[in-house]
């Protein structure tokens, strides 16, 4: 029987690489079989020196996938791993941003402070918070607190007066 173990290689967003090891050297085909949303589709991988790839033809959709790898020998023998289950998870949301020191009334955002410092609150496993109050044009990374999920950051530089937007609209992505 042929031992099968999966292991990830260089994922990009939404379209991630695997490298299969432990395939015996007598397999003659390897398939993997993708299960997402309760649809499946059987791909034959590549053999490139002694190894087996698999890249998807197209991005992925967020979500949960399921791969199982299929071996079969030379002699026709089969064997199949046990299922792998991938998490393809691309979006993320602000829960809040607060500019933590607002002068005045609370509340207004506003500050009298050339240096803004802001708080924004992200779910726990959300890896880089990045910051920019001037359409996307410098950005900066925020530093996690103790807190998981809660990130500052102090503007570096002088701001002079005038109003600063810091959203996540569509057109220009203030947080990354």
């Amino acid at each position: 029987m042929t031992a099968v173990c999966l292991a990830t290689i260089s994922p990009t967003k939404k379209m991630p690489g695997f490298t299969i090891n432990g395939i015996d050297a007598d397999a003659s085909q390897v398939m993997v079989v993708v299960t997402h949303n309760g649809k499946s589709e059987e791909l034959t991988l590549t053999q490139v020196s002694g190894r087996w790839h698999f890249t998807p033809d197209s991005d992925w959709t967020d979500g949960n996938y399921t791969l199982t790898v299929k071996v079969e020998d030379k002699a026709g023998n089969m064997s199949q791993s046990s299922p792998l289950t991938v998490t393809v998870d691309t979006q993320t949301v602000i829960n809040s941003i607060v500019l933590v020191n607002d002068s005045g009334i609370v509340g207004d955002n506003m500050t009298n402070n050339v240096h803004p410092h802001f708080r924004v609150t992200v779910p726990e496993d959300v890896n880089v918070v990045r910051l920019s109050i001037d359409g996307g044009t410098t950005w900066g990374n925020a530093t996690q607190s103790a807190v998981k999920g809660i990130w500052n950051y102090n503007w570096p530089t002088d701001v002079g007066d005038g109003k600063y937007t810091p959203d996540g609209g569509s057109d220009r992505r203030c947080w990354q």
